[in-house]
């Protein structure tokens, strides 16, 4: 990944954590954003957060293919 490529994966990282956030609390308590859930739905947001903590922790520790040597 790029410089450019971890910044924004930081930025995103702490949306998701954001979101994770809202989402648990929505689960107890409803979510109101731009957007309003009750109580049970409001869990849709950590959903979301988790999806994007997931692709980036993946994409961050990918390591690149290694490139092998064949000699014929």
């Amino acid at each position: 990944m790029s410089a450019f490529d971890k910044l924004c994966a930081a930025v995103a990282f702490l949306l998701g954590i954001g979101l994770m956030i809202r989402g648990v609390f929505g689960l107890f308590a409803g979510c109101k954003a731009h957007f309003t859930l009750p109580p049970v739905l409001g869990v849709l947001p950590a959903f979301v957060g988790w999806g994007v903590l997931r692709a980036i922790w993946i994409a961050w520790n990918v390591q690149p293919p290694q490139e092998e040597n064949w000699e014929e």
